[in-house]
């Protein structure tokens, strides 16, 4: 017998368990969604909007790189007191 405790390996079995129980019971819920006609050509047509959109924005955030991003954090120059 391994004495060998992954902590990692055991958080990660304990969410895709509670990820699939969750499924699980909101299918029992609210049950299986029902085929319609034109279901796969809206999803197409959404996927490939939001496709576009997202090379857009790609295009249009490189361009305007300059500072216009907003910083999540503070940096180690933010961190650490100023020496004078």
């Amino acid at each position: 017998m391994s004495n060998n405790f992954n902590f990692f390996e055991w958080m990660r079995n304990g969410v895709k368990s509670a990820v699939l129980l969750g499924v699980s019971d909101a299918v029992e819920e609210i049950g299986m969604p029902t085929e319609t006609e034109g279901s796969d050509k809206n999803m197409l047509g959404f996927l490939q909007n939001a496709k576009t959109q997202k090379i857009s924005n790609t295009a249009s955030s490189s361009s305007t790189r300059g500072g216009s991003r907003k910083r999540l954090g503070r940096s180690l120059k933010d961190i650490e007191p100023s020496s004078k």
